[in-house]
This record gives C-alpha cells, structure tokens and sequence, in this order.
C-alpha cells in the first residue's frame, strides 16, 4: 500500500529504527519524529522518503498535517511516575491533541505492552490472549504498567469521542541485537542468575516481528469505534530453561541456580502481610506479571494480520546474541 505517509514517534529508538526501515521496503513515506537531531541516524539521508522530524513531544505541539497514519511508539521503559508522566502520559496528549485539530484524523496505532494484563487472576498454566482481563488496580503494579494503561484509556477514549481509527498492538518482551534480557527470566545477580521455575513460556517478540506487525497494523485499518486490539508474540516461545540455554551463548550468566516459583510466591504472599511496601518482586502482582508459569497466545495476531515469526527461537536470539554470524562472508 504505498502513497501513505506514516508519521511514527520514537523512531529512531530500538523499534522505532527497525519500524521506519520496514516502512520503506513497504513502500511508505516516512516522517521519523526525534527528540533531538543528534538521535537521527545517517542511513536516514541517503533515503528522501525519510524526513526528521525534530520534536519533544513533551514540550512542543506536533504537525500531522498530510499524514495518513501515526505509529505512536514514543515511551520510556524505565523511571519512576513523574518520568513516565512526562516521558509517555504527556507525550500521549500531545500526538492526541495532533489528531484532534485534523479535520480528517489519522489512523493511530499506539505500541503498548502486554503488562496491562491481570495475570494474577490467572491460574498456573493458563493462557493469557486479548481476553484477558486488564489490571484494575494499577497502584500495585510500576510505574511502566500505569504508564501503558493510562495510554491506553487515553487513546481509546480519544478514539471513541472523535471517532478515529485505532489500533493498540501490545508487545511482549521485544529482543533483539544488544537486547536479549528481560525480567521474566529471573534475577541477576552479577554473573549469576536466579532462574524461578522452568516451566512457562516466555512472552518474546522479535524486533523484526514487532517492527512487522506494526507495518501490518498501518495496511489493515480498523473502522471507527471498533479499535483492532492485537497482542504481538512469536510463534515459538521457550520456556525459561530453554530461554536461558541459548542466552548462555553470550558469555552470561555464568552460573545457574534454578529455585522454584511457588518458593517465592510463598515468600510475596507473607510479605504482603506486613505494614510495609514490598520492593519488586516481592509484591505478587509484579511477581506474577513477570515470572508466572503461564501459556501466551498470538491466534489475533495470526488471524487478523496473517504475520508469522521469521525465525524459531533459538535462530532468533543467536542472531540478537551476535549478528555477524548471519552475515554474509566476503570472498
């Protein structure tokens, strides 16, 4: 579907840069928004499709005059409630504001999380997909979790009252080169790692699959006040021995030492007795968000986009571990 531009925040961040890269081999003008120019990378001007933008979306109003579509991807991954306030809630308002003013808004695709999911509601084993339900009570969760839900309901609300199309597409843990780690495997702890259970898979995205499905989302627009909302997730999902198999390829972590889940559930669930705020993981609902045994389903994903992972996983995480190994040898 080529003709379109597509404005996407956050561009030249982890999936920000391999979204806009996917975007032109489709065929799509591009306007790559950027905090500061210094971000922008140098493969940018060798292609005219691609124009910078330069703009803080926590401090300037945006242009979306001439675009046919937003992938909002812009959001800090880290930081307490007044960065992510300022980072993604603010930064939020401000592309929504941009829809707003256009006589004919945008189609909006908002990059969330699958964070906002209730998994302590789940039982052990179950399957977590878009029907499950979303946390309600976010204050006992992080600050990354308020941030994503308070998005959520912005855009959907915005979407509704205005009546713009809008897809929401939650990532799993999204890896790729110089970004293998996530919090569902366990703890670190300088070269050893905590490993709590074995069983349960590992809700893993690609960065070519989430770059992918985000692509997807801009050709296959959602009628109004129907908003296409899809989990993106691999097809195949280890579970964390597995995970932590091939993670050891990197040269970390050193040494195992596998302690089992219900230990420090047990351990969350006594904590939460006494007249204290538990750090991390020992609060259950972190706990179970992050290392519960559970089974995650990408069938929306298949259905509605027809996307499907490039690579197993073990081909995958090498390929994140250390590029060079798929590169081709010169004669």
């Amino acid at each position: 579907m080529t003709g379109q531009s597509v404005l996407i925040t956050g561009a030249s961040g982890f999936i920000g840069r391999a979204t806009v890269l996917q975007l032109r081999a489709r065929g799509f003008a591009v306007q790559a928004v950027v905090r500061r120019a210094q971000s922008i990378p140098d493969e940018w001007a060798q292609d005219p499709e691609i124009t910078p933008v330069i703009c803080d979306l926590a401090r300037s109003d945006l242009d979306l005059d001439g675009v046919d579509c937003v992938i909002h991807a812009a959001a800090s991954l880290v930081g307490n409630d007044a960065q992510q306030a300022c980072d993604t809630i603010t930064a939020t308002h401000t592309v929504l504001r941009a829809i707003n003013a256009q006589t004919k808004p945008p189609h909006l695709i908002l990059l969330s999380s699958i964070t906002v999911y209730d998994t302590l509601s789940l039982s052990v084993g179950a399957t977590l997909d878009e029907g499950t339900a979303l946390e309600q009570n976010s204050a006992r969760r992080d600050a990354y979790c308020r941030a994503k839900i308070a998005q959520e309901t912005l855009t959907q609300k915005a979407a509704n009252d205005v009546g713009f199309p809008l897809s929401i597409l939650r990532a799993g843990a999204v890896f790729g080169p110089d970004r293998v780690w996530n919090g569902h495997i366990g703890v670190a702890l300088g070269p050893v790692l905590l490993r709590f259970g074995g069983r349960g898979q590992v809700p893993l995205c690609a960065l070519s699959h989430c770059a992918a499905a985000l692509v997807r989302a801009v050709e296959i627009r959602p009628p109004p006040h129907a908003p296409h909302i899809v989990n993106i997730l691999d097809d195949d999902l280890p579970n964390r021995k597995r995970f932590v198999q091939i993670l050891r390829n990197s040269g970390w972590p050193k040494r195992v030492l596998p302690l089992p889940w219900r230990a420090l559930d047990i351990l969350a669930r006594i904590v939460s007795l006494l007249p204290v705020k538990a750090p991390g993981l020992l609060r259950r609902p972190v706990l179970h968000a992050r290392l519960k045994p559970l089974k995650y389903s990408n069938a929306r994903l298949h259905d509605l986009y027809g996307l499907e992972s490039e690579f197993w996983f073990e081909t995958a995480m090498l390929r994140a571990i250390d590029p060079t190994i798929f590169e081709p040898k010169n004669d």
